[in-house]
């Protein structure tokens, strides 16, 4: 009887274990769509926290960048930790590696960030942007601005 129950414990500790271990990640489908001149590269960077948003891609999580080939492009990211994140993405144009600014600090070149964020003067906070990754898979669609 003691072994059944021990036998029994062990199995469902398995199991539990098993879940958690294989369900604590996720894989997020990010849409970037309204790209509108093909040339140039998007770029995606993903944050797990504010420290670097949105444009130092050393603190990123994750960041690429790919030729703007198409009006929509899609990117999979596999295995990201559950958790909140933020999302910017950047369409520089003309491929010098910089988010192009007027003088007076106005962008340039379109951009996106996650959640839509209502836009007043400056980059959005991270906490305005950020969404929570808590499920095996999950897509997020943005669509470029421009001001």
């Amino acid at each position: 009887m003691k072994k059944t129950v021990f036998l029994s414990f062990l199995i469902i500790t398995s199991f539990t274990f098993y879940s958690f271990k294989f369900t604590s990640h996720s894989n997020l489908k990010i849409t970037v769509q309204d790209i509108k001149q093909l040339k140039g590269n998007i770029s995606i960077l993903i944050f797990k926290s504010a420290e670097g948003w949105p444009n130092d891609y050393k603190k990123a999580v994750f960041a690429k960048s790919i030729p703007a080939s198409s009006n929509e492009l899609e990117q999979i990211v596999k295995n990201l930790p559950y958790g909140s994140y933020a999302i910017a993405i950047l369409h520089d144009i003309n491929d010098n590696k910089v988010a192009d600014k007027s003088i007076f600090g106005i962008p340039q070149e379109p951009f996106g960030f996650s959640n839509y964020p209502k836009l007043t003067f400056g980059v959005p906070d991270f906490e305005d942007v950020a969404f929570e990754l808590n499920t095996s898979n999950k897509e997020i669609v943005i669509k470029m601005m421009e001001i």
